[in-house]
């Protein structure tokens, strides 16, 4: 008899000695089992969900899709008043609560956190009263499922845990907006489907050693409405000092200025909505990136993310109306955005204003390494030390986007519908061909990523020279309305000058790409014959000479000709998204379908 038999017979004698009373030893997960050492595989995690779910009739056990390999992604819904769908808990007036874990499942932690939370529900009886919980044990079962003891090669346990990315090698804390890998893809429908108002996504970090158990990110420098920020900071001013008093102490999650290295000083900045905090701050809704620290035994780094699961509950518990509150105004006020040709900040960079902080550090030596000739790092936890730090944690705007009524794009990039539906944003299409004089890009001079990041050759910088041009749009042409709560994420996947639009993803990098090409024979001839016609074109062709580096040889001076003729494909490097000013949404209304 295999242990997953094992453990599946175990549990439905558990179910079966059940009456009024529920004795939580009698389900005992591999964490408790192991006295901290073990966590769960896959397979324990599912029978884990489906029995609780048995056990207790506020708990509903659903799956939201598949893996790429057709495993289940489990989820469990927790609510006091029995209400198992969004549209009941949002009636409710309940806040909406997720904790997701095992998105990087060599980083099981909060899995295992989570388990223990839901256990003590059921033996106690206590289930929150304002608070729904969704529990995502395993948003990555394949990564799970390659499970071992190599995985993770900077972590003090467990001794076994799962791989880092997906079986298609996608690392889905990467991918929230690209939105490639058939998890994410089933994760955004059913996100924007609940929209948690406070997400939880449970990891382990790597590099240097310190005291902190774990540390933390939230959105909390300038990328979300400032009531939401002033929210966020309360909760962070009420949860640090408890944790501390638990001996759980915590500290925002850092980058050394010179890596590993701690005395080097701090710096933060806001995240990026391809990961999961920047995706619920694009979405105003308020997200905790946690990671428990490598260097922590597995059982302490548990027990406290357990103990920040409890405190966070109960305090959502009492700040919920607000919380409700806040993210409607949050959503009322990106609907508005397009109204008003508002600009907002697309990407942020760290001020060098920094503030001086303690930092809960050990005692090191750095030295040089016999093996490799170059520094190595010797840290001591036995030896705990406070250091003043430099803390470079204020962000300033860096570049900004202006909010169109609409944006438009022809029908032949199907992707991209795809992604609008994945995220549930709004759009129509066109019935018929319409002709539009529009905003858009000229984008020129790409450079690429030398290596793939996440499968896809990335646009690392291209020039953008805003242009407006003719144009006609076929019939299904996809437009977009900005005067939808999503408005910022929308900004994010379309507009160019984002490091996390489509175009820098590389999903556009055809559009680059030259497909017609002139014979020598025939462009001489044609260029002699411009020379002699065109006023001003020598005195142009001589300044562009002037212009170039190094030797220009004879086809690409014919070249330069023939993109001064209608011969050369206008197309090349246009960006294939147009902007709508409300004028322009208005003439078209009649139509969208």
């Amino acid at each position: 008899m295999n242990l997953k038999n094992v453990i599946s017979i175990g549990l439905l004698l558990v179910i079966y000695s059940c009456n009024s009373s529920f004795d939580q030893e009698k389900i005992r997960i591999p964490f408790e089992i192991s006295s901290g050492k073990k966590t769960a595989t896959y397979e324990q995690t599912l029978e884990f969900c489906k029995t609780v779910a048995q056990l207790s009739p506020k708990i509903r056990y659903i799956s939201i899709g598949k893996s790429a390999q057709g495993r289940q992604i489990p989820l469990l819904i927790i609510d006091q008043k029995e209400n198992f769908t969004p549209g009941k808990v949002h009636k409710s007036g309940n806040a909406v609560v997720l904790i997701q874990a095992n998105i990087h499942p060599g980083e099981p932690d909060g899995n295992d956190a989570g388990m223990l939370l839901i256990k003590n529900m059921i033996a106690q009886k206590s289930y929150p009263h304002n608070v729904t919980l969704l529990f995502l044990p395993i948003v990555n079962p394949d990564g799970l499922a390659r499970f071992g003891p190599y995985n993770r090669i900077n972590q003090n346990g467990p001794e076994e845990m799962g791989w880092r990315v997906t079986a298609q090698n996608l690392n889905m804390n990467r991918d929230f907006v690209k939105a490639e890998s058939p998890e994410m893809q089933y994760w955004l429908m059913f996100y924007n489907t609940w929209l948690p108002d406070f997400t939880i996504d449970c990891h382990v970090t790597d590099g240097a050693d310190y005291q902190y158990v774990l540390t933390y990110v939230m959105e909390t420098m300038g990328n979300m409405e400032p009531g939401l920020t002033t929210w966020q900071n309360q909760y962070l001013g009420f949860l640090t000092p408890v944790m501390s008093q638990a001996g759980f102490p915590i500290f925002p999650y850092v980058t050394f200025r010179r890596w590993h290295d701690p005395r080097s000083g701090l710096y933060s900045r806001p995240a990026r909505p391809m990961l999961s905090n920047g995706y619920t701050a694009v979405q105003n809704r308020v997200g905790l990136l946690l990671e428990a620290h490598s260097l922590k035994p597995f059982d302490v780094r548990v027990k406290a993310m357990v103990k920040l699961f409890n405190e966070t509950i109960g305090y959502v518990e009492q700040k919920y109306i607000e919380l409700l509150a806040l993210g409607k105004s949050a959503d009322d006020k990106a609907s508005d955005y397009s109204r008003y040709n508002d600009s907002i900040p697309l990407s942020f960079k760290t001020s060098e204003a920094c503030d001086t902080i303690d930092f809960l550090g050990v005692e090191y030596d750095v030295v040089p390494s016999e093996l490799t000739g170059g520094d190595r790092f010797q840290y001591k936890p036995e030896k705990p030390t406070v250091y003043r730090l430099p803390h470079h944690n204020r962000a300033e705007p860096d570049t900004w986007g202006k909010v169109p009524a609409a944006f438009i794009v022809g029908p032949e990039w199907h992707f991209l519908r795809q992604r609008l539906d994945f995220h549930k944003i709004e759009y129509a299409r066109l019935k018929d061909t319409v002709t539009l004089e529009l905003q858009t890009w000229r984008c020129t001079n790409p450079k690429w990523t030398q290596t793939p990041f996440e499968g896809r050759f990335m646009v690392t910088s291209v020039d953008l020279q805003d242009i407006s041009l003719k144009q006609h749009w076929p019939s299904g042409s996809i437009v977009i309305p900005m005067n939808q709560r999503r408005s910022r994420l929308i900004m994010h996947m379309l507009d160019p000058y984002s490091a996390d639009s489509y175009l820098k993803m590389g999903f556009m990098n055809g559009i680059f790409e030259q497909r017609e090409y002139f014979e020598t024979y025939v462009m001489e001839p044609m260029a002699r014959k411009m020379l002699d016609t065109v006023p001003g074109l020598a005195n142009r062709f001589e300044q562009w000479k002037k212009k170039q580096q190094g030797e220009i040889n004879s086809y690409q001076q014919l070249e330069w000709f023939y993109k001064q003729t209608p011969y050369y494909d206008f197309k090349r490097d246009l960006y294939p998204v147009g902007k709508l000013n409300i004028e322009q949404l208005k003439r078209i209304e009649n139509l969208l379908k």
